[in-house]
């Protein structure tokens, strides 16, 4: 027999070997397209799950673990693994022979996310052990860095993509992760206002508050009294006022003292409240307290109900007593 044969019979084996050992492969591996055999299925799954809105604070780190198998029953996968025929279909050349431990596959890693946020991974590629059931991956490391800005309580997405390539006899995989993230709602208030100021004594005085929200969302404010003189005629414009993210609203504090008062303190608490509707377990929807207090100094301007001055008072009751006493003088003087 000379060599064209031989490579003629060869070739005929390899052949029938090829079209016997497809047979058997079950339904849901892959049709013979070129010399892919069999298909395999990429799992990304992420043991610590997301509790709650996530801080533009700091930073929040997810485990990831890639898993990798070939979808292929157990028959078959013994055909491929345990004969060097089907080895040799299934890992080229290679493997012809068995070799300690089973060959591995490369995975590409990717991730997308929404722009309110930064996300990394500590590594872009890992490998697993090829087998007919799931095998795990290195671990893998998600970092969520969620921006100032970003805004409260908006839901987003990040997506994981697990890649595999085609290579001899097993065809690629694509696998597609969606972890929901959101940022927490976090306040700021600023809040301008004369913190020192002479006021009348009488009138009644209106002192403009600016608030302005800088923080990252719709806050619902609410402005409270805390600490002021309780003979005095004290009241707000509004005490709940809504106010968008960059946004600055005025609420007055009109003040009516005690005609008798010099310096007094007043102390107002400012509440911040996030209007979102989102029922998101984890969320905290109640900002810090921003506290101001105010020092009021009489201006010395006391008059009285007809708008004298209380000096102007003085001097025409000492004159008209004076005049009184002229008179009652005189009179008694006239008689004698």
């Amino acid at each position: 027999m000379n060599k064209k044969i031989i490579i003629i019979v060869l070739l005929s084996i390899f052949f029938i070997a090829t079209i016997s050992s497809t047979s058997v492969i079950s339904k849901s591996s892959s049709e013979i397209a070129g010399i892919a055999l069999v298909s395999p299925e990429i799992s990304i799954d992420y043991e610590s799950q997301i509790d709650g809105p996530i801080s533009t604070s700091g930073t929040k780190t997810i485990d990831l673990t890639v898993k990798y198998r070939l979808d292929i029953d157990d028959l078959t996968a013994r055909l491929f693994f345990n004969r060097r025929i089907g080895r040799f279909l299934l890992f080229g050349f290679g493997h012809i022979l068995k070799i300690n431990g089973e060959p591995s596959s490369k995975i590409d890693l990717s991730v997308e996310c929404p722009d309110w946020c930064t996300v990394s991974l500590d590594t872009l590629n890992v490998t697993t052990e090829i087998s007919n059931v799931f095998k795990e991956a290195e671990p893998v490391q998600l970092t969520i860095l969620v921006n100032e800005s970003a805004p409260a309580l908006e839901p987003g997405a990040i997506v994981i993509t697990a890649e595999s390539k085609a290579v001899w006899g097993i065809g690629g995989a694509t696998n597609e992760t969606t972890i929901s993230v959101m940022a927490s709602y976090d306040s700021a208030l600023e809040i301008d206002t004369s913190l020192s100021r002479e006021i009348s004594p009488v009138n009644e005085t209106i002192i403009p508050i600016n608030i302005t929200n800088s923080g990252n969302g719709e806050t619902m404010v609410k402005v409270s009294l805390e600490k002021y003189p309780k003979n005095w005629n004290i009241s707000l414009s509004k005490e709940n006022i809504t106010i968008d993210g960059d946004e600055t609203k005025k609420v007055n504090l009109i003040v009516k003292p005690v005609k008798t008062f010099e310096n007094e303190t007043i102390q107002l608490e400012f509440t911040p409240t996030s209007t979102s509707d989102e029922d998101v377990s984890g969320a905290d929807l109640k900002g810090d307290v921003v506290s101001l207090s105010l020092t009021l100094l009489n201006d010395g301007s006391l008059k009285d109900e007809n708008g004298l001055p209380g000096f102007e008072i003085i001097v025409i009751l000492s004159i008209i007593i004076v005049a009184i006493i002229i008179v009652v003088l005189f009179l008694k003087q006239k008689k004698e």
